[in-house]
């Protein structure tokens, strides 16, 4: 039986006087793809913003290996094995592939600059960049961007890895090339903790999925059972589901 490593334990969270996240449990086991889906504005950025700090909840705890981080900043959390992607990458342009992942091994760990080397080359070659590490990052492809973000936050060999819809904006060829670099990171016993909008995508790849629905958990299981429920379907409005394999975010 896989360990647990996070747990969300009854999470209210939202802005200002909007609700957004209501009593929201669940669990994620040691090296498993836990995928999250759901509606606009069901909750899943705020979720994720509660879990890396930038939301605190009003009540509940989010505990990391049994430790209670519900009050810890963001840095603290990425120094205790948070690492996280975002939606719309966000690197440094004028910096090169190479300095901009050297960052995140060497300030997201703290790891002395000396050692910070080998680690960064071996994971731009892990996520296809090491031919483009002295290019500056403002001048990558979408879909390289994509990678120089993933290579960002796995480069601090995180215990929790959050993904934010990193098949966003990508073609369905990229979107294969990204499933492929998500297989390879699961291989490798990386814990997963995965948004998504293309349901494909998380077919492919997650073990367990829980659909979001305004703030609450619709439903949770095994990734074949969440997307056959009919819960799912009338969400996402079955018919353009079927049409298309796409939901909403």
């Amino acid at each position: 039986m896989m360990e647990t490593i996070l747990v969300f334990d009854q999470i209210n969270a939202g802005y200002g006087k909007t609700r957004v996240l209501k009593d929201l449990s669940f669990s994620v086991k040691r090296g498993e793809v836990f995928g999250i889906i759901g509606p606009n504005g069901s909750g899943k950025t705020t979720m994720l913003n509660v879990l890396t700090g930038l939301v605190q909840p009003t009540s509940g705890a989010v505990r990391l290996d049994g430790k209670d981080i519900s009050s810890l900043p963001v840095h603290e959390r990425c120094c205790l094995g948070i690492g996280r992607t975002f939606q719309i990458p966000r690197p440094f342009i004028r910096m090169s592939v190479y300095e901009n992942v050297f960052v995140s091994a060497v300030y997201g760990t703290r790891l002395p600059i000396r050692n910070g080397r080998e680690p960064v080359l071996d994971v731009l070659k892990a996520t296809g960049l090491d031919d483009k590490k002295d290019l500056l990052a403002g001048k990558l492809t979408l879909l390289d961007r994509k990678r120089l973000e993933i290579a960002r936050a796995v480069v601090s060999r995180p215990k929790l890895l959050l993904l934010d819809e990193v098949t966003a904006g990508l073609t369905v060829a990229e979107t294969t090339d990204i499933i492929a670099m998500m297989r390879h990171l699961k291989e490798a016993g990386f814990t997963i903790l995965w948004i998504e909008h293309v349901l494909e995508t998380m077919r492919s790849v997650s073990d367990r999925l829980m659909c979001l629905s305004e703030g609450q958990c619709a439903v949770l299981g095994p990734t074949e059972e969440v997307l056959a429920s009919p819960v799912v379907a009338e969400l996402y409005l079955g018919t353009e589901r079927e049409k298309d394999g796409h939901a909403a975010d």
